[in-house]
């Protein structure tokens, strides 16, 4: 049997991400950008595009590894965002999926709430969010 204080913390990161995504998608990137790096800075990459006289470089896409399992959220400057799982074994990727934005932020939820029961500092970012 599940325990329904886990489902409720999954879901309020789900939910906190979900929301802020569908407010505005593309400064939902700099916010979780924000967020990743704060709870998983060793797992979390930005990277920036812009040509070389632009003041400030936009967000072109987030990467986070979490396990056998690569997170990538991207902005190809038209259109929808872009969000792929790739699972790699080894050093060597299996196999990647392109999902929809909303089923992409449920599963990185659920590694980065299940991260937080065992890291401080995830916790308090993942605490943040939710309150903010």
């Amino acid at each position: 049997m599940s325990d329904p204080q886990n489902e409720w913390e999954a879901l309020g990161v789900s939910a906190a991400l979900a929301n802020s995504y569908a407010q505005d998608a593309r400064g939902f990137l700099p916010l979780l950008a924000g967020f990743l790096q704060a709870a998983l800075p060793a797992e979390t990459a930005v990277e920036r595009k812009g040509g070389l006289f632009q003041k400030t470089k936009p967000i072109h896409k987030i990467t986070v590894s979490l396990g056998e399992n690569v997170y990538a959220l991207e902005d190809m400057g038209h259109g929808a965002l872009t969000a792929q799982r790739a699972k790699i074994v080894r050093g060597i990727r299996l196999k990647t999926d392109t999902l929809p934005v909303e089923d992409w932020l449920a599963e990185l939820s659920d590694e980065i709430t299940h991260r937080a029961r065992r890291s401080e500092k995830a916790f308090f970012a993942l605490k943040e969010l939710l309150r903010g």
